[in-house]
């Protein structure tokens, strides 16, 4: 099983690991795993486009570490732009797809809240709130396997990794 799934799988049970007074350290970490999740499955699916054959998992690994999380915030706000914004010009002339606009909404609102899940004690989560994560999460998955061969799908995840070099 890929990490992102065993995240994903995971931010479920952690929302429901308390049957009748969730722990905020419970649902709160299922809010961070859904967006691991999410940046996971997209940083794994980006380098496994990237580099391929065999012999390469060392490679790969490494690659996936130079993903910068508000770099690909920012390709995220960029593809849902009007015509891709700055991405257009990869696009070939296709436009983007519903599925990756939304799998692009769901990562930035996903990393808003691992955000505050993470660092604002202030902030309480209800169960309620943290499986709408999860379900947020759960649902980019299956828009991300609509899309994930399109040419917009392929701009999407270069920008991820060279946002600032493709947005100029």
């Amino acid at each position: 099983m890929a990490l992102h799934q065993d995240l994903l799988r995971q931010a479920r049970q952690l929302a429901m690991h308390e049957p009748k007074r969730p722990k905020q350290a419970s649902l709160r970490r299922a809010v961070s795993a859904a967006y691991y999740a999410l940046f996971h499955l997209l940083a794994s699916e980006a380098t496994n486009r990237l580099i391929t054959g065999p012999d390469r998992d060392a490679l790969r690994a490494v690659l996936r570490r130079a993903f910068d999380h508000s770099a690909m915030k920012e390709a995220c706000k960029e593809i849902v732009k009007p015509n891709a914004g700055k991405l257009n010009k990869g696009m070939s002339g296709h436009v983007v797809p519903v599925a990756l606009k939304q799998v692009a909404e769901a990562f930035v609102d996903l990393q808003q809240a691992r955000h505050e899940a993470d660092y604002d004690v202030s902030r309480t989560f209800t169960r309620a709130e943290a499986l709408d994560m999860v379900d947020l999460a759960e649902q980019a998955f299956i828009d991300w396997q609509t899309i994930r061969r399109t040419i917009p799908a392929d701009v999407f995840l270069a920008a991820l990794l060279a946002q600032r070099g493709m947005c100029r």
